[in-house]
């Protein structure tokens, strides 16, 4: 990610990444929640994408939401 200027090291902001994987079992759908850990975990994450239309996600965040906003906005630009 870099916006303005700013690298930003995605390390130093997310801890873990979590999806729901959908399983169809006898016409029943069903979710994990699956840890993204590597490049294999992602693309098989937007391959069920395209079959279910939706991604399920949740992060957990070294800092505040607050904090990594403000880091990637130049302190002459803040209001």
């Amino acid at each position: 990610m870099e916006e303005n200027g700013h690298a930003v090291n995605p390390q130093q902001i997310v801890e873990h990444v979590w999806y729901k994987r959908p399983t169809l079992d006898e016409g029943r759908v069903s979710f994990t929640w699956v840890k993204l850990t590597n490049d294999e975990n992602v693309t098989s994450m937007f391959w069920e994408h395209n079959m279910f239309q939706w991604i399920d996600m949740r992060v957990k965040l070294l800092r505040s939401t607050e904090d990594i906003i403000k880091s990637l906005i130049p302190p002459e630009d803040r209001h």
